[in-house]
């Protein structure tokens, strides 16, 4: 009966759907840098976990008249 006001219609959705897909790549490449962010800082805590945790224990075997075992500075009972 009447002819449709928008002669463009799928030049119009076209364009809809390429500021869609642009809108979506944009914040997929954003969401991927945060994660690729969070990696990076798991990844730095893990590798100072693991060097924390496998220092060689050293323990003096000299003890003190109060019966404690002597520690020197920087080592650990390898807890």
């Amino acid at each position: 009966m009447f002819a449709p006001l928008d002669m463009h219609h799928e030049k119009r959705a076209d364009l809809h759907r390429a500021a869609r897909l642009w809108l979506l790549h944009d914040r997929v490449v954003k969401r991927l840098d945060k994660v690729d962010h969070s990696a990076d800082v798991v990844e730095m805590a893990a590798a100072a976990f693991v060097e924390s945790t496998h220092r060689p224990a050293i323990f003096v075997a000299s003890f003190r008249p109060g019966g404690k075992p002597e520690t020197a500075a920087g080592w650990t009972l390898g807890l």
